[in-house]
């Protein structure tokens, strides 16, 4: 596993981060079929599904970018609550679970999460989520909406830069929250419950109220939920394996939101949202492996050596925005502030006690404990003021500024008793960005159309440095600024032969802005031996793809082959030893194909197969992390897929039901680069793994049964196996989560 997706609960580990079903599963290429599970021979109808990846709306089907649409509702009522699970049924995308609640990546397209900036941008509505900067673990961070009031999530595959911004290399997602109520009250209420196999019961309840204040006028939506979930990592002994403690790694979350909108008038509406998400959790899931040669746990089953801590992650997000239609042209204003902090304390006595008490002169054992005490996070303004016109002519256009401030601190304390300088360390950080965006489309005819954009942005990041104690010394450092200036583009042409058939073509780019960077001083000579500056990384995109569906709407499909070039990537390398920040010297190419194909033999029956193959090399030779010419990213499997099957029939004249399951694949992959000096390359294994379940409704009322990873199966999702000498590693890794079966209940009014 490569280090920019592995975070320990250890003080190596934090001192390192110094040097982190396509579509809706009735949907495939661009629609859902509407149908009567009454009648198998009913004709099926496509339905329009209107998304707004290009910032405005437009069918799916229409749009010319690879992007599905996802209901989570579908999805939670299989047992598939978090973004993780239900991304790894869509095609073209990957997640990776690094063990800590809360924390993952997402990577698309051959583009890997390289370094601590995120190149998988995310957004709520019109706020991005994302961090801009290194040195707040924004690239594992990862902000999961799908338990609150979302409409539908849009995953846009491929560069984004042009009308996304900074760190939308590999591809974005948009979590579309739903409209309060505007004419009837709306409530529903939810609850889950789930067992799995030698771990603890978890328990989701969701609720949400929708109220029209003024029919037409004023409307407010309040949410939240409750999910308490199960352990399943034993804490052992270190030094006998015997057990110390049973599932230790369970997380309670806590999540609100409240959402108004208000239209005085038909051309102007006003919305305002505030959305908070708590997670509190002791220890992370990372299992202790055998060593290098093995993907069992070192003392059986699923077991840590890790001490519980009190370790948490908290969001806060709210925004305003105003919209305003005049005669041909909408004018939207969105104002938002994101804030995220995690932290927490870890027990290092056993690690560091005996390093204190000698370098100090005490006895053995004068130390009673060594804690690491760390805070992180991130807080960021966005102001983003667009315009977007109607078709004019043969014309549309959208032209719209960005400005943010980001301001993100990093404070690592290692406290002991009685008293040690071990380490304590700050590197606070700001980033401020100044952002011009358009785009035009020009229709040649109803059939075919050309649209071009450019976004031109200028960033500035200053990074200040103060440590002291033993592990690092002391040091107080402030970078010079580090001004920067990007140009993105993207060019794309539509060709729609036939209502039911969709031709596109299209070039973008991405990037991932320049960076102040964290010195490595040679402690013989007091020379920096890490480059000062993080240069920016470009990618570019070239895809081709048809999203269709047959005349009756029996067979649908959406494809799509790419190819992406990208220069002088972000990376983590190494010098000395350490780990900080720096580029490829050349960097990479990848290609691929992804497919999402929807079959409907009768109206009743759904088979939906997606299928992804994505080849994402090095051009050269990078000895600053180890890699070697034509050598295959980490991390990224060449091949993956998923199929879904769905059954429906009739109760009762008023209860229906549904019967399905899931195969999900992934691929193998190497876990680190081949020539690495701080971890062991080891091949994860492919992975194969089914999910199960069966449900009724009547409209109103909604019951289900699940299983997820229905066989039990044994695999491990990611590993890091890092070089402690002499042929010796720390080896750890996350597996699947083992079988879990649940139920759940739904009530709309």
């Amino acid at each position: 596993m490569q280090q920019s997706i592995f975070r320990k609960n250890s003080l190596l580990n934090a001192v390192s981060t110094i040097g982190i079903a396509a579509g809706m599963l009735g949907m495939g290429a661009g629609g859902a079929l509407a149908q009567d599970s009454a009648d198998q021979d009913t004709e099926m109808v496509l339905e329009e599904i209107i998304v707004t990846a290009g910032r405005r709306e437009q069918s799916l089907q229409d749009v010319p970018a690879a992007v599905s649409a996802i209901d989570p509702g579908d999805f939670a009522a299989k047992g598939l609550k978090q973004v993780g699970e239900i991304l790894n049924y869509t095609t073209g995308v990957k997640y990776t679970d690094i063990g800590t609640k809360g924390f993952g990546n997402i990577s698309a397209r051959g583009v890997p999460q390289s370094s601590s900036m995120p190149v998988f941008g995310v957004y709520l509505d019109d706020t991005p989520i994302s961090s801009n900067t290194t040195f707040s673990g924004g690239s594992t961070v990862m902000f999961d909406a799908m338990l609150m009031d979302i409409e539908r999530v849009e995953v846009i595959k491929g560069p984004q830069g042009t009308l996304y911004g900074a760190t939308s290399v590999g591809g974005m997602m948009r979590y579309i929250s739903r409209d309060p109520a505007m004419e009837e009250l709306r409530v529903s209420a939810g609850a889950d419950i789930a067992t799995t196999k030698d771990g603890e019961i978890s328990q989701v309840y969701n609720g949400r109220v929708s109220v029209p204040l003024i029919k037409d006028k004023l409307g407010v939506t309040v949410s939240g939920f409750w999910q308490d979930i199960g352990g399943y990592v034993d804490q052992v002994d270190p030094a006998t394996g015997a057990l110390v403690e049973e599932d230790v790694d369970g997380s309670e979350n806590i999540g609100y939101a409240a959402d108004l909108l208000f239209t005085p008038t038909d051309a102007l509406s006003i919305r305002l949202k505030y959305m908070k998400q708590e997670t509190d959790y002791g220890v992370d899931s990372l299992v202790q492996l055998a060593g290098i040669t093995s993907d069992e746990a070192m003392f059986g089953g699923y077991t840590t050596v890790a001490e519980p801590g009190e370790n948490y992650l908290n969001y806060e997000i709210m925004s305003g925005s105003i919209n305003y239609e005049f005669d041909s042209v909408t004018l939207t204003s969105t104002s938002s502030r994101v804030e995220y902090k995690y932290g927490g304390v870890s027990d290092l006595t056993a690690a560091y006690g005996p390093v204190v008490d000698f370098y100090d002169g005490r006895e053995p054992g004068t130390t009673t404990s060594v804690l690491l005490d760390l805070l992180a996070g991130s807080e960021k303004f966005v102001q983003e003021v667009r315009l977007t016109s109607e078709r004019m002519g043969n014309f549309e256009w959208i032209a719209g500024l960005y400005y943010t401030d980001e301001s993100t601190v990093n404070n690592q304390d290692v406290i002991s008793t009685p008293s040690f300088d071990l380490l304590t360390i700050a590197f606070p950080s700001d980033y401020k960005e100044f952002a011009g965006f358009g785009d035009v489309t020009y229709y040649f005819n109803e059939k075919f159309d050309v649209t071009a954009g450019a976004r031109l942005s200028k960033s500035e990041t200053t990074l200040a440095y103060i440590s002291s104690g033993l592990l690092l010394g002391t040091a107080d450092f402030e970078s010079e600024p580090v001004k920067d200036t990007v140009d993105t583009y993207l060019f794309s042409a539509r060709y729609r032969p036939t209502d039911n058939l969709s031709l596109y073509t299209r070039v973008a780019s991405g990037y991932r802005p320049a960076s102040a960077n964290l010195p490595i001083i040679d402690p013989a000579t007091g020379d920096n031996l890490a480059p000062p500056v993080i240069e920016p990384d470009n990618a570019w995109s070239y895809e081709v793809g048809a999203k269709g569906a047959t005349e009756d709407g029996m067979f649908k499909y959406d494809v799509a082959l790419w190819k992406i070039d990208w220069a002088n990537f972000q990376a983590f390398t190494s010098f000395s030893g350490l780990n900080t920040g720096g580029n490829a010297n050349e960097g990479l190419s990848a290609h691929g194909f992804e497919g999402s194909f929807t079959l409907r033999p009768v109206s009743a029956l759904s088979l939906i197969a997606n299928v992804t193959y994505s080849k994402s090399e090095l051009n050269a030779d990078e000895p600053g992390f180890g890699g070697s010419e034509g050598e295959q990213i980490p991390d990224l499997p060449k091949w993956a897929g998923s199929f879904q099957a769905d059954y429906m029939f009739d109760l009762t004249d008023s209860w229906s039901g549904n019967a399905g399951f899931g195969v999900r694949y992934t691929g193998s992959f190497m876990s680190s680069y081949g020539a690495s000096t701080s971890t062991y390359p080891v091949e994860v294994d492919a992975r194969t793994l089914v999910d199960a379940n069966l449900s009724f409704t009547n409209g109103n009322v909604s019951v289900g049964l699940y299983a997820t990873n229905l066989f039990n199966t044994r695999s491990l999702q990611v590993r890091g196996d890092d070089i402690l000498g002499g042929g010796t590693s720390d080896s750890t890794g996350v597996f699947e989560r083992p079988r879990t079966i649940g139920a759940n209940l739904r009530v709309d009014f």
